[in-house]
C-alpha cells in the first residue's frame, strides 16, 4: 500500500501546475513559410505564455512562440535564442531529439488518445507520428511511418550551423500543419475540415537540448540529461501525459484583436482521476496487476468490473461535471442540466485566524462550490493561505491594489507619482484626499510608477501556488461617484467638479500635448489606465499565470466615472462589480447592466460579475444568481467573506445541488467541441 500513496501523492503533486490556454486568432493572410517569421501578421498574433521546465520550474524565456489560423492550416512560428546552433540528423523520421528540436504535440479532441507528434531540427529534417496511447501503457501503438500530407516547414538559422569556433544567436521554425492531417484520423475522414470558432484542442509544446562544449573538433556533447523545456508541465520527464497538456481555443476573431478564455471546467476533478489510472499503471508495472484497493483522493470512487480493469468516477464540486476514466484510458463527461458558474469569493487575508481557522473556512467554501479565492493582505500573508487554499482543492488569485496604495511607504517618499486633480490638489497631502483619507491615487503615466508596480507584480508572481493576480483600483478616483453614494457623501455630481477630476500632473499634461492618436484628453486617460493595465497583465502572464481585474460594470459606465474604458484592457478575466445598492438600482440591473458589458465587449473577455453580499439578503441570494447565470457570464464573484454569513452558504449549496441534475454523457468528446470535454467554459 505504501508504494501507491506514494504514487498518489506524486500525481497529485502535478495539480499544482494549471494548464495554459491559449488564444489563436484567424488571419485572412497566409504567412510565407520561410522560417524567418518577418510576416506583419506574425506580429498581431500573441505570444504564448513562456516555455518552463518539463517538472515545472522557471526557465529564460528562451523560445517565443505564436500561432495563427485559417481554413485551410494551423500556422506556428517558433524563436529560439540558442549559443550553439548544431544538427546531425537529415532522414526524414530519424530520432530527431537526438538533436536540439523543436516539437509539437496536437491531441485533437482532448481524450489523452490518438495525438499527433512532429518534431523538427535545424536542418530542416522532421519527424512526425501518430500515438494511439501514450507509452504509459506499454503498448502505445505508435505509428512511425505516419505522415503529415501537406506539412509545410522551413528553418531560419541566425548564425552558423555546426561550427564551435563562434558563438550563435538563435534560430526559428515555421509550420503550416494542414487541417485535414489535423482532423483526420481516428473516427474522421481525411478531409479539409477546419476547427469549429470557438472550439479547442490539447496541444503541447517542447524544446529539447543537450549541453555542449565547443572544442576544436566540434561539439562535445557532455554526458548529463537533456533538457526539456515544455509550455505545459506534466510534472514528470515525460511529455507524453496529455492530460496535462494546455489548451489552444481557435478564435472567430481577427489575431490582432483581443480575446482572453478562462481555463476548461473541471481541471482539478479531472486530473483527480489521472493521477489515480497512472499511479496504478506503475503499480502494475512493477507488481504485474493492479491494486485491488488504491488510496483514493477525495471524491474520487472506483470500480473492478474484473480484476485487470477499472474505471474511476468523481463528480467536478465546483462545476456540476460528471467524470468516469476508465483503465485502458477511455474518459467521459456528463454536464449537470444548468452548468454552474465558476464562483470567486474575496478573501481578507489579514484577519488574524489560525491555521485551523482558515482549514475550516476553505474546507466549507469549497463544499459551497467555491473555485476560486481572491486574497488579499502581505506577500508573507498570501503564500501562507495559498497551501491552505490548494489542500482543499481551491484556485488562489492574489489581490493587489494597483494604483490606490494606501500606506504604500515607498510611494509616499516621492510624492511627484501622486494623481493631481484639475486644482491641482495631489492626493499625495491627506487633505487633498478625495472622498476617503484611504484614496491614496498614482499617476499612470509617471515612468517610475511603472517600473514600481511591475517590480511588485513580479515579486508577487514568484509565489508558488499561484494561479493568477487580480488587480484592484485600476482607475483613476472617481470623477463622479454612483448615484447611490451621493447621500453617504452629501454630495450632488449631477455637475462636473474640478475637485473630483484627476489626473492632471505636469506629466499627463506634457504627454497629452504631444499626444496625436487619442482624440480628447478624457480618451488619452482612459487609454493610459488600459496600457498601464495591459503591461501589468503582459508581466504577469509570462509567469504562466492569469491575469484578471476588479472593474466597473460596464465598459461604458466605468470611462465616465473613473477613466476606465476595461474593453481596451488585455484580461484573461473581468470582474465587473455590478452593486445594484451603490447605483440606487433594483437586483434585476445587475443582470442588465452585464448584459450591456457583454456587448460592450464583444464578448472578448470572461466576466464573473460582482455581487455585493450585504445588498443581498440570503432568501434572494439563488434569483440573484439565477439572473446573473441567464446572462452567459463565466462566474460569479461574491464580495467577500466577511460578508458571507452561514446562510448565504446553505443557499450556495442549495443552488449547486438544483443545477446538478445530469445531461446525456459525452463518451468521446468531438472535435468541434467546446474546451474539449469540459462542457462549459468555466473553470475549477
Amino acid at each position: 500500500m505504501r508504494s501507491i500513496l506514494l504514487s498518489l501523492a506524486l500525481w497529485g503533486g502535478l495539480m499544482a501546475h494549471a494548464a495554459p490556454v491559449y488564444v489563436c486568432g484567424r488571419t485572412s493572410e497566409a504567412p510565407c513559410i520561410d522560417g524567418k517569421g518577418d510576416d506583419p501578421v506574425w506580429q498581431q498574433a500573441r505570444e504564448l505564455s513562456p516555455l518552463r521546465d518539463i517538472c515545472g520550474g522557471s526557465i529564460p524565456h528562451q523560445c517565443r512562440i505564436r500561432m495563427l489560423w485559417d481554413d485551410s492550416y494551423l500556422y506556428i512560428l517558433a524563436d529560439m535564442d540558442e549559443e550553439h546552433l548544431r544538427a546531425s540528423k537529415t532522414e526524414h523520421d530519424s530520432i530527431i531529439y537526438h538533436d536540439p528540436d523543436f516539437e509539437v504535440f496536437i491531441d485533437p479532441d482532448g481524450d489523452g488518445l490518438n495525438y499527433i507528434e512532429l518534431e523538427i531540427n535545424a536542418l530542416n529534417t522532421t519527424w512526425d507520428l501518430f500515438i494511439a496511447r501514450p507509452y504509459r501503457f506499454n503498448d502505445p501503438h505508435i505509428l512511425h511511418d505516419w505522415d503529415i500530407p501537406g506539412l509545410r516547414h522551413a528553418v531560419h538559422l541566425r548564425g552558423t550551423l555546426n561550427d564551435a569556433s563562434d558563438t550563435d544567436d538563435g534560430w526559428s521554425v515555421e509550420l503550416a500543419i494542414p487541417w485535414s492531417s489535423i482532423t483526420s484520423h481516428d473516427r474522421l475522414p481525411r478531409c479539409n475540415q477546419a476547427p469549429v470558432p470557438g472550439s479547442s484542442m490539447r496541444m503541447n509544446f517542447s524544446r529539447v537540448n543537450w549541453q555542449v562544449e565547443p572544442t576544436a573538433e566540434g561539439y562535445k556533447v557532455l554526458p548529463v540529461p537533456e533538457s526539456n523545456h515544455v509550455w505545459a508541465p506534466t510534472g514528470k520527464v515525460n511529455i507524453h501525459l496529455p492530460e496535462h497538456w494546455g489548451s489552444v481555443v481557435f478564435s472567430p476573431h481577427p489575431a490582432h484583436e483581443w480575446v482572453a478564455a478562462p481555463p476548461p471546467a473541471g481541471e482539478t476533478a479531472r486530473l483527480k482521476l489521472y493521477g489515480v489510472l497512472n499511479a496504478q499503471l506503475e503499480y502494475r508495472n512493477r507488481q504485474g496487476s493492479f491494486h485491488p484497493q488504491p488510496a483514493l483522493p477525495e471524491g474520487v470512487a472506483v470500480a473492478f468490473p474484473t480484476d485487470d480493469f477499472f474505471v474511476l468516477s468523481t463528480t467536478c464540486p465546483q462545476s456540476g461535471i460528471r467524470m468516469r476514466l476508465d483503465s485502458e484510458g477511455r474518459f467521459a463527461a456528463t454536464a449537470p442540466a444548468q452548468p454552474l458558474p465558476e464562483f470567486y469569493l474575496w478573501v481578507h487575508g489579514k484577519q488574524e485566524r489560525s491555521e485551523t481557522e482558515w482549514k475550516e473556512r476553505f474546507k466549507n467554501y469549497a463544499e459551497a462550490g467555491i473555485g476560486t479565492l481572491i486574497i488579499d493582505g502581505s506577500t508573507d500573508c498570501i503564500a501562507r493561505l495559498t497551501p491552505i487554499a490548494k489542500a482543499a482543492g481551491l484556485r488562489v488569485f492574489a489581490w493587489f491594489w494597483v494604483l490606490n496604495r494606501p500606506g504604500d511607504t515607498v510611494a509616499m517618499q516621492n510624492p511627484e507619482w501622486y494623481a493631481v486633480n484639475a486644482l491641482g490638489k495631489s492626493c499625495h497631502l491627506p487633505q487633498n484626499r478625495p472622498y476617503v483619507e484611504y484614496y491614496q491615487f498614482l499617476c499612470p503615466n509617471n515612468r517610475d510608477v511603472q517600473r514600481y508596480l511591475l517590480e511588485q507584480i513580479r515579486q508577487l508572481a514568484t509565489l508558488p501556488g499561484l494561479d493568477g493576480i487580480q488587480l484592484d483600483y485600476m482607475r483613476l478616483p472617481d470623477r463622479e461617484l454612483p448615484r447611490g453614494l451621493w447621500g453617504k457623501y452629501r454630495l450632488d455630481m449631477s455637475q462636473a467638479n474640478p475637485a473630483f477630476d484627476y489626473c492632471y500632473c505636469p506629466r499627463c499634461r506634457e504627454s497629452f500635448a504631444h499626444e496625436t492618436q487619442h482624440r480628447d484628453w478624457q480618451e488619452f486617460r482612459a487609454h493610459s489606465i488600459a496600457g498601464l493595465f495591459n503591461a501589468l497583465a503582459a508581466e504577469i502572464r509570462s509567469h504562466g499565470l492569469l491575469a484578471a481585474c476588479a472593474v466597473f460594470p460596464s465598459p461604458r459606465l466605468a470611462t465616465r466615472l473613473v477613466h476606465q474604458d476595461w474593453s481596451l484592457f488585455h484580461a484573461d478575466l473581468a470582474l465587473p462589480m455590478a452593486y445594484h445598492v451603490f447605483y440606487d438600482e433594483p437586483s434585476s440591473w445587475a443582470a442588465s447592466i452585464t448584459r450591456r458589458a457583454m456587448q460592450e465587449t464583444q464578448g472578448r473577455l470572461p466576466l464573473a460579475p460582482g455581487v455585493h453580499l450585504p445588498d443581498i439578503p440570503p432568501s434572494e441570494l439563488i434569483p440573484h444568481l439565477e439572473s446573473l447565470h441567464r446572462t452567459g457570464i463565466h462566474g460569479i464573484a461574491l464580495f467577500s467573506d466577511e460578508e458571507l454569513m452561514p446562510e448565504h452558504i446553505e443557499q450556495l449549496k442549495a443552488y449547486r445541488a438544483q443545477c446538478q441534475q445530469p445531461a446525456p454523457a459525452t463518451s468521446s468528446p468531438g472535435f468541434g467541441d467546446m474546451s474539449h470535454c469540459f462542457i462549459d467554459k468555466a473553470s475549477d
